[in-house]
């Protein structure tokens, strides 16, 4: 029950303030939050929640996983060269310092609407934070076991299998985390300037009409997609990186 607490309260809140909105603005304005539920339920039982909701959460996922893929090796690859971490840094600040609306103003320029945009604005929101992450834990790897297991003439292979990965993984997990929270969020702001399907798509084509119920409805599927990722995915996977974190120091010692 005391883990349950704390989304009860939220949810009253929430609900609290959905029925002083609809007290001070109206039903056309601000529905109530029954009006919002049943218009949630109805999503459900159509089955447009569900295909919109796979279309964003697959979109998140690809941009994720490009992000990681180029992230990692490039930050693999900038941590092992010395001084080329401290001479791309600037240009890591700047794209962390850009908006999404740059990345995907620019990609509906190239490439129009579609998939491209919110896959493109993912990757271009998560890849700052898995490429960095990475290459501060190749330099946080102790220099001495590298050497030495040069000087033994141990495999490159055995090496980045037993001593590389083990030590940038605790650093990458925690830039994975981060890069999950921001994900689906920048996937839904493009889907709602630069697509036709998807949750953010949904949530503009519903503005445009002034839906206000099925706006409402398309606001709580993102809320409740916030919360089960974060606490169902990156609150684990933080706690996760924290406990192999200690376990290197623990070792190292």
């Amino acid at each position: 029950m005391s883990t349950l607490l704390p989304y009860l309260v939220s949810g009253l809140a929430l609900a609290g303030l959905a029925a002083f909105a609809n007290l001070m603005l109206g039903p056309e304005l601000a529905p109530s939050p029954l009006a919002t539920l049943s218009a949630f339920a109805e999503l459900g039982r159509s089955g447009e929640l569900f295909r919109e909701l796979a279309i964003t959460l697959g979109r998140g996922a690809l941009g994720i996983f490009l992000a990681n893929i180029a992230g990692f090796s490039l930050g693999m690859a900038a941590g092992l060269i010395p001084g080329a971490l401290r001479l791309l840094s600037p240009l890591v600040a700047a794209f962390q310092a850009c908006p999404p609306i740059l990345w995907i103003s620019l990609v509906m320029v190239w490439a129009g609407t579609g998939s491209v945009v919110p896959v493109a604005a993912v990757f271009a929101a998560t890849f700052p934070f898995v490429f960095s992450t990475t290459a501060q834990g190749v330099l946080g790897l102790d220099r001495r076991i590298l050497a030495m297991s040069r000087l033994y003439a141990v495999p490159k292979s055995r090496i980045f299998r037993l001593v590389v990965l083990p030590g940038v993984f605790p650093y990458w997990l925690a830039g994975f985390s981060t890069v999950l929270a921001a994900g689906w969020k920048a996937a839904a702001v493009a889907e709602f300037l630069g697509s036709h399907q998807g949750i953010g798509a949904r949530i503009f084509w519903n503005y445009h009409k002034l839906n206000m119920e099925q706006l409402n409805a398309w606001a709580l599927v993102l809320i409740l997609l916030g919360v089960a990722l974060e606490c169902g995915v990156v609150v684990p996977l933080r706690r996760k990186a924290a406990q192999a974190g200690l376990k290197d120091v623990s070792s190292g010692a």
